[in-house]
């Protein structure tokens, strides 16, 4: 499975995609062959924050807002996936960080969205009572509920999306390290082999299936090299479409030479990177750039995949990223994926290094000034050999730069 088909960098109008997007965006077409009868469209996007100055923009200006410019892609799609970062527990606009309104749900209705992964670092942000409201809140507007669920079975059971006859599964998890209660609403969290057995239990079942994986390295360019290797097993195994999200901006993508496809990172699609204990000003442009990733399925499992380039405005509202912008965003992913191919290790680790140990100590610190002891001393046990790895690497790289 590590065998990689060449991902030749070939731009196209958006409109070629679809006729919902406007033609001055542009498309980067990264695989398609002839469909074997009819194909299924979905779209695929990162992660999706409805807290913030989204949710005051769509209380100013009406929620519908946020999401126009995309809305008629959509609408016309037969499945639209996003990763929900915010649970919805509110009735109205709150101050507390990653809250959004319950209201939250019907806007992604009415955008076009059909299936939401739940399990995620935020989703229980405010406990077992608030991913229970979040559940209940996409449940009721007809949203399919990916990764979590009323107990540890049904957060883990294989979802359908079946369109035109085609039986489409999905399966969904995230990798927190957060502890969860044993009873009551659970999300499924990571691990490899469990979910290597699920591909294996399930792939019988269906005639194309989706994995999604809330895991990964925030702000780096590339994939863990284990992450990697990880997805190679998972499609080895029978997934026919690997969709990956958590670093918040676009990684790579991988094609096999059996047309299986693999998103090593969805990026941000909406999001308000000033949110947070203490914001984290790396990659600030990159944090505000991703994609719709517009997917053909058929018979014989993954046709098509193009990638549309988006940015978030000032007001969390989602833009198509038209022009020199758009080419820029695509020619990034493009030149990841390329690197993908080789030894990017080392730059995973200096990247790593330099762009994630600031932030974390930032917000170690931010607990340990305001008492938080809990927090700091819940955050040290989770520590890994690979973690300190990585302070050394910003230690050195610090001294280096003083010289």
């Amino acid at each position: 499975m590590k065998t990689e088909v060449p991902c030749q960098f070939h731009i196209v109008k958006g409109n070629t995609i679809s006729t919902n997007v406007p033609p001055d965006v542009p498309a980067w077409q990264i695989m398609h062959r002839r469909p074997a009868g009819s194909m299924v469209s979905l779209c695929a996007v990162g992660d999706i924050g409805l807290s913030g100055r989204a949710a005051m923009t769509a209380t100013r200006d009406g929620g519908d807002v946020l999401f126009s410019e995309v809305t008629p892609l959509f609408q016309d799609s037969d499945i639209v996936f996003g990763n929900l970062e915010s649970p919805l527990v509110k009735d109205s606009l709150s101050t507390k960080m990653f809250a959004a309104p319950l209201m939250g749900a019907e806007l992604l209705q009415r955008a076009g969205f059909s299936l939401m992964h739940l399990a995620n670092n935020h989703v229980s942000e405010y406990g077992q009572e608030g991913l229970s409201k979040t559940l209940h809140a996409v449940c009721s507007k007809g949203l399919v509920p990916l990764g979590a669920g009323d107990d540890a079975k049904m957060a883990k059971q294989l979802k359908r999306t079946d369109v035109g006859g085609l039986r489409i599964g999905w399966l969904g998890c995230g990798r927190t390290l957060l502890p969860q209660n044993e009873s009551g609403p659970q999300y499924w969290e990571f691990e490899e082999n469990e979910l290597l057995a699920a591909i294996e239990e399930s792939r019988s079942q269906v005639d194309l299936l989706i994995v999604s994986i809330h895991i990964g390295m925030m702000y780096i360019d590339y994939p863990s090299p284990d992450h990697k290797a990880m997805a190679e097993q998972l499609m080895g195994r029978g997934a026919d479409l690997i969709l990956m999200h958590h670093a918040h901006i676009l990684q790579g993508v991988e094609v096999t030479s059996t047309n299986r496809v693999a998103c090593y990172n969805l990026g941000n699609f909406l999001y308000d990177w000033q949110e947070g204990n203490v914001m984290t000003p790396v990659m600030l442009r990159e944090q505000n750039e991703g994609a719709v990733f517009y997917i053909g399925l058929d018979q014989q499992g993954v046709a098509q995949v193009a990638a549309l380039p988006t940015w978030i405005d000032e007001n969390c509202r989602v833009r198509w990223a038209t022009g020199d912008r758009g080419y820029q965003i695509l020619n990034r992913l493009h030149r990841i994926s390329e690197d993908l191919k080789g030894n990017f290790g080392v730059e995973f680790e200096r990247q790593r290094a330099s762009r994630n140990t600031g932030g974390i100590l930032k917000v170690l610190l931010f607990h340990l000034l305001r008492g938080n002891w809990g927090y700091v001393v819940g955050s040290l046990r989770k520590a890994r050999f690979e973690h300190f790895k990585m302070i050394g690497g910003w230690v050195w790289s610090l001294g280096g730069s003083s010289k």
